[in-house]
């Protein structure tokens, strides 16, 4: 049985108690903090679908889209941009932050219990303040403005659509940030930035590409609303002969939950980008204090404190040489959560299959296979 609670305003108190839906009334604003903006947008977001068919027509395209969509994106698709308020374009003109140290774009993501359910009983929720470590309850509000609490451990068993600002679009724009950053330090072949325009640029031109066919994760522990671990991979190999390293940084937002095996069929290596037919994976979960210049620059300072060391080397050893700088430079706070650094998979060649393949720190296990695309 899944945990829901209801909200009770009794003079200036707020008392919660479990309840039926029935018997939810609204609560008083709380005047102990301002309203955070992703709760006034789901304040707002509940009033928009209030139309039966306008809420059906927005599920459907969310669940094309389970990563997420960007609220802009999404009304429009939906056919919902001329509902928007003042108040709530306002809100997402506010929030909306593409450069910088921190990257906020509003998004909104569906979560679908299992088997059947009535989309008249979707709450639009949004993820707690504070270290996630600390949830215990989820605020979320019912089509008609009432206040609920879900349990943040325990997925609920209702639809719930999530309103956040840094979601899997913030996350895809700071990877692509992090790609460009690469380039201008000189650890990345000047080019596409964007991981799924290089996509379509391999499908289109035709390359020889690893592809991820299964992966599985022992140890990802995310409250539900925080929906994708946002798990990515930093690729590495050798450049040129003077074995210059070669670093990208690849986004997996379909991680989402530990002890699952998921099929996602994507490319992670591009043969064309390495000099020599090995190269090394290694994934991390961007859950640390460190915003993505930082953690740019904790791996462009690992390599390079080995640069040196690198030229007329056996490239074999050059590319272990260059896997282990990411890892060793890590600072200590990256190992105080055991999803900030998930596991490495060392000298991974050209042409080999791997079938439930064990990461050095056996925490990840990877189905990988050569592939390769043709020219249209």
């Amino acid at each position: 049985m899944k945990k829901v609670f209801c909200a009770l305003a009794l003079g200036s108190m707020l008392l919660s108690f479990g309840c039926q839906k029935e018997e939810l009334i609204t609560p008083q604003p709380s005047t102990e903090r301002a309203m955070p903006a992703t709760e006034a947008m789901a304040i707002e977001v509940s009033a928009l679908l209030d139309e039966e068919n306008t809420r059906l027509n927005l599920l459907d395209i969310l669940k094309e889209h389970p990563e997420g969509m960007k609220m802009t994106s999404l009304f429009e698709l939906s056919g919902l941009d001329d509902n928007v308020n003042g108040r709530l374009r306002n809100l997402l003109n506010e929030n909306t932050k593409v450069s910088g140290e921190q990257i906020r774009i509003p998004e909104m993501w569906l979560h679908e219990p299992a088997g059947q359910y009535n989309a008249n009983d979707l709450l639009i929720a949004f993820p707690p303040q504070g270290d996630e470590k600390d949830w215990e309850m989820v605020k979320a509000y019912t089509l008609d403005n009432k206040v609920v609490y879900l349990d943040a451990m325990e997925t609920p068993d209702v639809p719930v659509l999530v309103v956040e600002t840094y979601g899997y679009q913030a996350f895809e724009r700071e990877v692509e940030l992090m790609n460009l950053e690469l380039q201008r330090q000189g650890l990345q072949s000047p080019g596409i930035t964007d991981y799924r325009k290089k996509n379509e640029m391999a499908q289109s031109s035709g390359l020889e590409t690893t592809k991820l066919t299964s992966i599985r994760l022992n140890d990802d522990q995310e409250p539900w609303v925080s929906g994708s671990a946002e798990v990515y991979a930093v690729t590495s190999g050798i450049r040129n002969s003077s074995n210059e390293a070669e670093v990208a940084v690849i986004p997996m937002y379909y991680l989402d939950k530990d002890g699952t095996t998921y099929y996602p069929n994507q490319i992670m290596l591009f043969w064309d980008d390495y000099a020599y037919q090995a190269a090394n994976i290694q994934l991390f979960e961007k859950d640390s204090g460190h915003n993505y210049q930082e953690l740019v620059s904790i791996i462009v300072s690992g390599i390079a404190d080995i640069a040196g060391t690198l030229s007329g080397q056996y490239w074999v050893n050059a590319l272990g040489k260059i896997a282990s700088a990411i890892v060793e430079v890590l600072p200590s706070s990256f190992w105080t959560n055991d999803d900030d650094y998930v596991d490495s998979f060392y000298t991974i060649e050209k042409n080999r299959y791997y079938t439930n393949y064990y990461g050095a720190g056996a925490n990840a296990r990877v189905s990988l296979v050569p592939y390769v695309i043709a020219a249209n």
